[in-house]
This record gives C-alpha cells, structure tokens and sequence, in this order.
C-alpha cells in the first residue's frame, strides 16, 4: 500500500515533469493550477502532505492523464501499455527488441542474483566534454546491488563516463547512477538540447534565468530563460545524478548469439 507521504511526492513530480514537457516556467505552470507560486514550490519541496483535489483535476485536465498515473498509483506495466499506444511501428520494433534483450538477461541470471540487482548502462558516444549522443550509445547492464540498500528504487538507469574531460568531478570508465525523478536547484544532472540531439552533464542552478554550469572546467555554460516557453522546450531533463560507481563494478554484456558474459569495467 502507498503512503500518503509517497503519493504527495509522486503527484509533485509528475506537475513539474509534466510542466516541461508542456514547455512552462513555473509560474505559468502555478497559474494554470490556480496556485501560487510559493505554493506550487510548496508542494515539490515536500512542505505539504495535501493535495487540493481541485489542483488534482486541473493537472488531469491539462495533461489528460488519470489522476492515479499522476500519484503514482499505477505499476510500470500499466503506464508502458498505455504509452506504447502512441508509438509508431518502426518505435514499437525497437522497444520489441529491447524487451527480448531484458528477457534474455533476466533468463541468464546466476543462482542468487535478482533483476533488481542490475539496471541499464549507457554508453554514450560524441564528446564527453560537451555533447553526448544518448540516441546512439550501446546498452549493457551493470551490478548495483550495493547500492540499492541506500538508494532502493532511486536509481533508473547509469551513464558510463568515457574520457577524463570532466576530471576532477568524474574520470573515465566512473559511472554515474542517475534517477529519473525531477532534477532541482544544486543538482548535476542530465540535460538534453532537443534540437542539435546532445546531452550534457551539467549542475543546475535554478535561478531567473536558470543556469547550467559545467562540473569541472571545460565546457560551455548554458542560460536558459525560464519564462520563455519556446526556450525551455528547447532542453529535457533527462534525470539527476545520485552517485557515481568506481569500484570495479559487474558489467554484463550481450553476445552475438544472445548468451551474456561479464566484462571488466
């Protein structure tokens, strides 16, 4: 059964995903709950355990998705039926392929070993420095065993680091355990240029207008202009970076005949 506490916080993140995937600033997405601002930050701050139930339906309305898929109250399965009514062939091939790519994993498993235990790596290509191709990059799974008792269901997928542009904060071959949940003020996080294709990793600074600074010192400083909603739909928020793996970690790839083999990181 979910708690109250966790519904609160599952419905303060889908506003602010929701938010920009609709491009807004959070004010206009404030206004367009008929709330204020202050109170809008309220709730993704965790400062509040209730939820108007007319701020429930004005959400619904906005994004037409079920108030319970907002509170978090439907499984993966649910949501992954529903969104892949919206996918083209050639995407739905794809995801057909990633799903026989997971069974297989899941069949291979060791004596002792969970699907939990892993979660998936990509590898990305182009300049780790600044701009990495996420829609190229190889899949493999990696081992998080130990990090699940601090961070349980946190962590989504990770990111494997490939050069040393961005020492001091990450070396090459660091992997970055990134959750999928909204990134906020101080976090380094995962950023999308919609346009060119690139992501970038990058802290936040959410101020007017928010900021997106490099963790070490190359790369470019981004400014982003969070009243103006053509500029926002310009960047996803990919996710938020929760630690990083240096610790010779299990890396599981996929053979051309389908078995899996461990590999050194």
């Amino acid at each position: 059964m979910i708690s109250k506490e966790q519904m609160v916080e599952n419905f303060g993140n889908s506003m602010e995903r929701e938010r920009l995937v609709l491009g807004y600033s959070q004010q206009q997405m404030a206004k367009a709950l008929d709330m204020s601002l202050s109170s809008y930050k309220r709730i993704l701050s965790g400062e509040t355990n209730k939820i108007d139930l007319y701020t429930a339906h004005l959400l619904t309305s906005l994004t037409g998705k079920q108030s319970a898929e907002l509170c978090g109250l439907l499984d993966s399965l649910q949501r992954a039926r529903s969104a892949m009514g919206d996918l083209s062939q050639s995407q739905l091939r794809f995801v057909d392929e990633i799903i026989r790519f997971e069974l297989q994993f899941s069949k291979d498993l060791k004596t002792g070993e969970s699907i939990d235990d892993y979660v998936t790596l990509l590898i990305p290509t182009g300049n780790m420095q600044d701009g990495m191709y996420l829609d190229s990059c190889s899949l493999k799974k990696v081992n998080v065993a130990q990090y699940r008792k601090r961070y349980g269901d946190a962590i989504d997928c990770a990111i494997q680091i490939t050069s040393n542009h961005l020492h001091p904060a990450y070396v090459k071959n660091d992997i970055l355990l990134i959750s999928r949940t909204p990134i906020r003020d101080g976090d380094t996080g995962i950023f999308i240029h919609r346009p060119s294709g690139l992501a970038y990793i990058r802290k936040m600074q959410q101020s007017s207008p928010c900021i997106l600074e490099p963790v070490s010192m190359f790369g470019r400083t981004f400014t982003i202009d969070s009243n103006n909603k053509e500029e926002l739909s310009q960047w996803i928020k990919f996710g938020r970076v929760i630690t990083k793996m240096r610790s010779d970690p299990v890396i599981i790839s996929v053979t051309e005949n389908g078995e899996n083999e461990e590999e050194e990181a």
